[in-house]
C-alpha cells in the first residue's frame, strides 16, 4: 500500500476592498468592460489600484554633477525637439531634482540654447 501525499493547493493570500463610487463612475467603468477593454470590474479596479501605486512609488533622484544634468537636459532636449519641455516631466524621466532643472534650464533659455534646439 502506498503512503497518501497530501496534495496543497497554493493561494495567494489576497484581501478585500470595498467602495461605493458614484454612478457616473460607475457607468463608466461598465461601457469599459462591455467595450473588452477589461475582464470585469473586478479587472478594472486591480487595474487602476496597481498603477496608482506605481505612480506613486518614490523615484530615486540621482545625485550626479551640474555639468552632467546639464548636458543630460539638452540631449533630452534634442531627442524631444517636438514636444513642449517642461521641468517637472524633465526631472522625473531623468531622475533629477526638480528645482536642478528649472534652474539649469533657466539657464539654457537665457544662453539661448534651448532656442537652437528647436
Amino acid at each position: 500500500m502506498m503512503p497518501q501525499t497530501e496534495i496543497k493547493k497554493y493561494s495567494p493570500v489576497s484581501k478585500s476592498i470595498g467602495t461605493k463610487l458614484p454612478e457616473q463612475e460607475y457607468n463608466k467603468i461598465i461601457n469599459f468592460v462591455e467595450d473588452g477593454l477589461f475582464l470585469n470590474t473586478a479587472d478594472f479596479v486591480r487595474e487602476a489600484i496597481r498603477e496608482k501605486i506605481n505612480n506613486m512609488e518614490e523615484i530615486v533622484l540621482r545625485d550626479i554633477p551640474l555639468s552632467q544634468q546639464r548636458t543630460e537636459i539638452i540631449e533630452y532636449a534634442k531627442e524631444h525637439k517636438n514636444e513642449i519641455l517642461d521641468a517637472d516631466i524633465i526631472a522625473n524621466a531623468l531622475r533629477l531634482d526638480v528645482f536642478e532643472v528649472d534652474d539649469i534650464m533657466t539657464e539654457l533659455i537665457k544662453e539661448e540654447i534651448l532656442e537652437e534646439i528647436k
